[in-house]
């Protein structure tokens, strides 16, 4: 090669040798990167590199140098982990920006709504040739390369409104069974309030008690209960008495009936024998 003839590359620069059109080297290690042959052999050895090249098509030669180029200024940088820190590195990062991508798709979701995220028609679309299928054959085609984690997102999208109705549907049924309990409690007071209002209705009707001015008897309050009652009884003991006072009463006006029938009776059994002893006189 030209390079070789006008000067040597840098392995046999660095190899202190000469360089030949038949040299392994010359076309992957040009004489201004000195620096590149000197990690790689430093960490790989020049004649494992020769061998290594010797071994492999020409094609895949220029990979293989600029690889073990990297892998040896990795080794150098870090001398435990060499270019598996790196990748690690790497895919730490990766996953990072991965997280907050979907984060971010989320974040968007919230303002422009899952719908919005789906992919359009246009995606699927296909030129419309002669023998172009029907829609049904569109849709078994595969989403573009940069589109393929929206169905992933749309799906956890899908199962989060899924769990928002879930729990909005589990508290309008504890708010609707909470309602019920109330109505029946305040049915079930109802009932014991109508209840009382009745037993002391009945009470109220027993003992006599006043008339209202809607014309049902004055409901006496549970603190007078007791003291209505009294009343009530020392009101019919009086009814009793006056029963009592009024029967030596009624005896004496029955005596005096009979008394003047009697008189009357005699009388005129007299005025009848006078007459009798008048007649024959005559």
């Amino acid at each position: 090669m030209s390079s070789s003839q006008s000067s040597p590359c840098a392995a046999c620069k660095f190899l202190r040798r000469k360089c030949t059109p038949e040299c392994v080297f010359a076309p992957y290690f040009p004489p201004d990167q000195p620096a590149k042959f000197a990690s790689v052999h430093r960490v790989f050895g020049a004649s494992n590199v020769a061998k290594l090249l010797n071994e492999i098509p020409a094609a895949q030669r220029d990979d293989a140098v600029n690889s073990l180029a990297y892998e040896a200024e990795a080794r150098l940088n870090d001398p435990v982990y060499g270019c598996v820190g790196f990748i690690s590195k790497l895919q730490h990062r990766l996953k990072q920006l991965q997280l907050d991508l979907h984060l971010a798709r989320q974040e968007l979701a919230k303002y422009i709504g899952p719908h919005a995220l789906l992919p359009t028609s246009s995606d699927f679309a296909a030129p419309n040739y002669p023998g172009n299928p029907s829609a049904s054959g569109l849709l078994m085609l595969p989403p573009p390369p940069q589109q393929q984690g929206l169905p992933v997102m749309i799906r956890e999208n899908t199962q989060l409104q899924q769990q928002q109705q879930f729990h909005h549907r589990l508290q309008m049924q504890q708010m609707y069974e909470a309602a019920q309990q109330q109505e029946m409690l305040r049915a079930y007071n109802e009932q014991q309030q109508q209840r009382q209002f009745q037993q002391q209705e009945a009470i109220g009707l027993m003992d006599g008690g006043g008339v209202t001015a809607t014309g049902f008897n004055g409901v006496p309050s549970a603190s007078l209960a007791l003291g209505n009652i009294g009343h009530g009884t020392s009101a019919y003991q009086g009814q009793q008495q006056a029963v009592v006072e009024l029967k030596p009463q009624l005896f004496l006006q029955q005596q005096q009936q009979h008394l003047q029938e009697e008189q009357q009776q005699e009388r005129s059994a007299g005025s009848e024998e006078r007459g009798r002893s008048i007649g024959p006189s005559a």
